[in-house]
């Protein structure tokens, strides 16, 4: 059996909020399901290593207990694993009391997110120093390789009764909030450590995790039918993009290029390191390496007779040898074997340094199983074979 891939999240998406003074909206919960849908079918996450809270489940308490239980507590996590934490909803900023940021301060105000009782008996949501408290807690836990992606906005909307705005926009007020309302719901660990001004949730005091947000500083997160603008273009660019070689700088720069609206998605924390630490991506030992020979439609491939290859094996082209996040780029039927390697033509170039993958053998009377744990052991074979023996380059004309 493979191992599980080190990837755990927990996924909120609301659009229907318990308060009817909360304008609801249209298209978090399918984002939350978007990133559900990619972390298990791109990243390979197991089923039970993400946790989604969708509607009424996103209570303020069901978060808060959930991100215990799920990350902080969980036994399966091991230091350093990769931890994912998607919110897709309203934010909100709520008056904040005297000495919220430190003792003697006078008042400010903070922002939230908005759970699905946000407004409801009191309930002041994830304040923004709450999750300060709450990541620093996660990370004393199981380190730093803590990815925080946050699809809401704090900025109040200039004319908040443009209700064709509202319903676009990911930001409600804060209504009848107050703040001690804010004060009773603080992360108690929140409650002894020193906050300073200004922080938010954009201005991380440590590289304790990694933020990708939305939109800038008083900027509007947008939405439509399709889903919300910021996680659209960031699923597409993290489809597009070989993550295994990734950093957040490069990835937030192929998102920025997807975002056709007025805002621009943020980054802060551990900026510079690989995506998720690079830990869910390692080399496919299925994979092989290919040569361009004489023509760039022409691919020798570091399989051959030896191994059951015959003329009519059919292999998949990927740019490189990571499984994760890698679809083909075309395909080659082979034409001519020898002991140690074949030929085969694409239907179209390919640039130099691919990676090839069998996909049908086409030799039923030597392979009567396609169990991926007898191919793994037929390629570690090869590759054990003595390394002094070199393999020729062929110079082949179509001829």
């Amino acid at each position: 059996m493979e191992p599980a891939v080190r990837v755990f999240a927990l996924v909120i998406g609301i659009d229907n909020y318990e308060s009817g003074n909360v304008w609801n909206l249209e298209s978090c919960v399918d984002d939350a399901q978007k990133v559900r849908h990619w972390l298990r079918k791109d990243l390979k996450v197991p089923k039970d290593h993400i946790c989604m809270l969708l509607d009424k489940h996103a209570s303020k308490e069901n978060i808060e207990k959930s991100f215990l239980r799920h990350l902080v507590h969980n036994g399966r996590i091991q230091r350093g694993d990769a931890i994912v934490i998607f919110f897709a909803g309203h934010g909100s900023t709520v008056p904040a009391p005297d000495g919220w940021f430190h003792q003697g301060s006078v008042a400010g105000t903070a922002e939230v997110l908005c759970s699905y009782d946000f407004g409801q008996h009191g309930v002041a949501g994830i304040s923004d120093r709450s999750l300060h408290s709450m990541l620093q807690d996660l990370s004393a836990a199981k380190g730093d390789n803590v990815t925080v992606i946050l699809d809401s906005c704090f900025a109040p909307l200039q004319s908040p009764s443009n209700i064709r705005a509202r319903r676009h926009t990911r930001w409600t007020p804060p209504h009848k909030i107050t703040a001690q309302n804010l004060l009773a719901g603080l992360w108690p660990a929140a409650q002894t450590r020193a906050y300073p001004r200004g922080v938010g949730f954009y201005n991380t005091t440590n590289s304790a995790y990694t933020l990708l947000a939305a939109c800038s500083p008083g900027e509007k997160a947008l939405e439509g039918k399709d889903g919300g603008k910021f996680t659209s273009a960031f699923l597409e660019a993290a489809r597009e993009t070989p993550l295994h070689s990734a950093s957040y700088v490069s990835l937030l720069g192929q998102i920025k290029a997807k975002i056709k609206e007025r805002q621009c998605p943020f980054l802060a924390g551990a900026t510079k390191r690989p995506v998720f630490n690079a830990v869910p991506f390692l080399p496919d030992q299925t994979y092989f390496q290919t040569d361009l020979v004489h023509d760039p439609k022409m691919l020798r491939i570091g399989l051959g007779a030896i191994h059951g290859v015959v003329a009519g094996t059919q292999f998949s082209v990927h740019a490189h040898n990571y499984s994760l996040c890698n679809p083909p780029i075309a395909h080659v039927s082979v034409t001519d074997v020898y002991p140690s390697w074949s030929f085969g033509y694409t239907s179209h170039s390919v640039p130099s340094g691919c990676w090839a993958q069998i996909k049908k053998w086409n030799n039923r009377a030597c392979f009567r199983t396609r169990s991926k744990r007898c191919l793994f052991m037929l390629l570690r074979l090869s590759r054990e074979a003595p390394r002094s023996i070199s393999l020729p380059v062929f110079h082949r004309s179509k001829s």
